[in-house]
């Protein structure tokens, strides 16, 4: 029962290279604590030593948790999560014509979307920047003068 605790201890602490996250760590440390309490003859059956590493573990991973993590800070990386916010100021191709208050189509994100422009005739082949959008309407300006940007 002791090479046991021992060989699924330090299993678990090669585990924690490979798939990280800090969990694997805190249960290979409660097995081979387990490994401890067998080889002092504080735990002698199966069922105590399961327990006691379910026990132990948790002990590990709810204390020591968050005290290991400000040590060994991983890396964290913020992104935008808002399309739309994305796409504001994107200068796209108008696929069908688009008139004051009257919806057209623009090609956006390699799909084509509805467009609304309140001000402008934009015809077939010219630029817009998109502005905002309105429920599933893209609001969309003329790009003066037009521009032979990469569009999307």
């Amino acid at each position: 029962m002791l090479t046991t605790w021992i060989v699924a201890g330090v299993v678990l602490l090669a585990l924690e290279l490979v798939v990280p996250g800090l969990i694997l760590v805190f249960l290979g440390a409660g097995a081979l604590v387990i490994a401890l309490l067998i080889w002092l003859s504080l735990i002698q059956t199966w069922i105590a030593a399961i327990t006691a590493w379910f026990v132990v573990s948790l002990l590990f991973l709810v204390g020591l948790r968050s005290f290991v993590q400000r040590l060994l800070p991983g890396d964290t990386e913020q992104q935008s999560t808002d399309e739309d916010l994305d796409s504001f100021g994107t200068v796209v191709e108008v696929l069908e014509p688009i008139a004051p208050n009257k919806e057209g189509r623009i090609r956006h994100r390699g799909t084509t979307w509805r467009a609304l422009c309140y001000d402008t005739d934009l015809e077939v082949g010219r630029t817009a920047r998109i502005v905002y959008r309105e429920e599933q309407v893209w609001i969309v300006e003329p790009v003066d003068p037009p521009v032979a940007e990469k569009l999307e």
